[in-house]
């Protein structure tokens, strides 16, 4: 049976998928997470090669002078990022976001650039350089150092590929973090800022995002482990690409690490989606059954 209220909430990603039922998100953790900072005078880059061709696509580099702290990120072999603001600034994404051609609802646009800011940051005593006067005011989007996602593409045949990386900031801009990166292996298609395989709506931050599906593509069951701090009754949907729920179950979460299995040997082979709804937050992932 559908449900109309949450069927409209899953709108823009079935339109998502719809368009790109076949995409191959191609995802990279780099564990352990990388961090860099530049405690002194200079600099220390970091090259990303996002589809691991050997070609860098983008450098982002920690660098300090007598007058400021900065991390800025610099394209590479014809790749573009997201940029926004009045000058060249690499924009800040939350997950969920589109990252395609279109780049008119993110608030940047596409844009080569050798040394575009995250953030940067005067130092004491730097009044006067570049203009600040005696009151230097830091900028960039990456003004909160929590993890944020900047959006990527390069060209490879002559088509564009579209990816993210995830990227913390230190407050003070002498360091950042890369957590991981991933791009969609179609050429020419889109790809939502944090999907690793599958497709997340309506949640910004959420002890769901730890929770992990396997196996995926699975047979007959599907186990979910819900992590440490989940309680409560946890709904869980199976739908159709268009958003129809074919399967569902209420089950109860305990306080600690806990695993639910779901038994779906009913279902035709394909590709679903599986909805987990619990305290008012969801998450969606793409699960295929072979």
């Amino acid at each position: 049976m559908k449900q109309p209220v949450l069927l409209s909430a899953f709108t823009a990603a079935a339109l998502l998928l719809s368009a790109g039922a076949n995409a191959q998100i191609i995802y990279t953790d780099v564990d352990p997470d990388l961090t860099i900072t530049q405690s002194d005078i200079g600099s220390t880059a970091h090259a990303l090669d996002i589809n691991n061709d050997g070609l860098t696509d983008a450098t982002l580099t920690a660098n300090r002078t007598s007058s400021f702290n900065s991390v800025f990120l610099g394209t590479s072999n014809g790749s573009q990022v997201l940029m926004c603001c009045p000058i060249l600034l690499t924009k800040a994404m939350n997950g969920g976001v589109f990252v395609g051609a279109d780049a008119s609802g993110t608030g940047g646009s596409w844009t080569n650039d050798p040394q575009g800011r995250l953030r940067q940051v005067p130092t004491s005593g730097g009044g006067g350089h570049g203009g600040w006067g005696g009151n230097p005011i830091p900028f960039g989007d990456w003004s909160n150092p929590t993890d944020r996602y900047l959006a990527i593409r390069f060209p490879v045949g002559g088509d564009w590929y579209y990816g993210w990386v995830r990227v913390s900031v230190s407050s003070g801009a002498n360091s950042f973090t890369i957590r991981d990166y991933a791009y969609n292996g179609v050429p020419g298609e889109g790809i939502l800022a944090g999907d690793m395989g599958s497709i997340s709506t309506g949640i910004a931050s959420s002890a769901l995002l730890g929770m992990q599906v396997s196996p995926n593509p699975f047979t007959t069951a599907l186990n979910i482990a819900l992590p440490t701090g989940t309680t409560g009754t946890v709904l869980c949907r199976v739908l159709s690409l268009t958003g129809q729920a074919v399967i569902t179950r209420t089950v109860a979460a305990t306080s600690g690490p806990s695993t639910i299995t779901l038994d779906l040997a009913s279902l035709a082979p394909g590709t679903y989606l599986l909805e987990m709804q619990v305290d008012g937050e969801r998450i969606v992932r793409k699960v295929v059954k072979e």
